[in-house]
């Protein structure tokens, strides 16, 4: 049998930062409440708190990829906050995952279980890296 292991998911922004995770088990993913930031470069130290609570043992950052696979400017900006991210805790494992179309399949989400239009803009960015999240783990 596999082990499982806690991992944390990011689905990084410039302004906000949604965030999922599963639990102590590894068995069920949730999302978090999204993280408030003026800058991406603050994301490294608003998320210590979380790490030191969560204790993932692998963080799944989310990759805007182009719809060739290449790269986009964003997903360029991503791999250097993984990149400070690896330093600062060279103990945990960072991956990085393809996040296409996870935010429209976040908003579809939302919709189909009745939120209105504000509460799904709120909720979005936490959706978005739980299905970031399942896609890694082959849940999705």
């Amino acid at each position: 049998m596999k082990e499982k292991r806690r991992f944390l998911a990011l689905d990084l922004g410039e302004r906000r930062t949604g965030l999922a995770a599963t639990d102590e088990t590894g068995t069920i993913a949730l999302p978090l409440p999204r993280l408030e930031h003026s800058s991406m470069d603050e994301v490294p130290d608003l998320l210590v708190p979380i790490l030191e609570e969560r204790r993932p043992e692998v963080l799944v950052v989310g990759l805007p990829l182009a719809r060739d696979g290449g790269m986009t400017a964003m997903a360029a900006r991503i791999l250097e906050i993984v990149t400070v991210l690896k330093s600062r805790h060279p103990g945990l494992e960072i991956r990085t995952e393809d996040e296409a179309l996870t935010t429209d399949l976040a908003h579809d989400r939302l919709k189909r279980n009745g939120l209105k239009a504000a509460r799904r803009k709120r909720l979005a960015d936490s959706q978005a890296a739980l299905a970031i999240l399942e896609r890694h783990l082959g849940w999705a």
